[in-house]
């Protein structure tokens, strides 16, 4: 399948970055600790894409719990620690981008500290010199405002934007804001991510090189 778009947006984790496995292990083991029984398949399901805060809120309507006000910094400092360790663009990611010759950028729910580390320790950073966070817009995804602004930053109405997503949060965004959708399916259930309006799903970045006609 060969598309006319003018650009593409890219979101981070799970897209760029294997930050999803990562963070959903981490909560999912904290939470044990702590003795909040929540599944790491409900967790897959309900944490990825979103932010920080949204997750905390989910976690307390499903658990019926208040969490601690130490709790995040907890998360968080355990997540830097493991990404530290163990991050790497997900297989195939710097191979594609190589091969892209439009316009392209990133969009993630992510602040912006979190994302430049990220970009950083991967060697992708200046790969990405448009890119936005959460901290750039009044609304993270699911609403449509970061995608809104990355394609206003390249130039490009929303609707020639080829969006690069894993998450029904992310998917939601995208569609939302009038782009196309392309969603990786290796974190989420395929079935979920066509539902929420992605066009076409994909296994690996050899299968999106083919959607993109590279």
């Amino acid at each position: 399948m060969s598309l006319d778009y003018h650009a593409i947006i890219f979101d981070c984790d799970g897209v760029i970055v294997d930050t999803e496995t990562i963070s959903n292990r981490v909560m999912f083991e904290l939470l044990n600790e702590k003795g909040i029984q929540i599944s790491l398949d409900t967790i897959h399901q309900e944490f990825t894409g979103y932010t920080t805060q949204h997750n905390l809120d989910t976690i307390e309507k499903l658990a019926h719990v208040k969490l601690q006000d130490d709790f995040v910094l907890e998360y968080k400092a355990r997540f830097e620690k493991h990404i530290d360790q163990f991050l790497a663009p997900i297989n195939g990611v710097p191979e594609l981008l190589s091969k892209i010759q439009s316009p392209f950028a990133m969009a993630t729910n992510a602040n912006r500290k979190e994302m430049d580390y990220k970009l950083n320790k991967i060697g992708l950073i200046e790969a990405f010199k448009t890119r936005f966070c959460v901290e750039d817009v009044e609304k993270g995804k699911p609403a449509p405002d970061m995608y809104l602004k990355a394609a206003e930053a390249l130039n490009v109405t929303p609707s020639n934007c080829i969006v690069i997503e894993d998450s029904v949060a992310g998917i939601t965004a995208g569609v939302a804001a009038g782009a196309t959708v392309f969603a990786y399916g290796a974190m989420v259930d395929p079935a979920d991510q066509m539902k929420a309006g992605a066009t076409k799903t994909f296994a690996s970045m050899k299968e999106l090189e083919a959607l993109l006609g590279l």
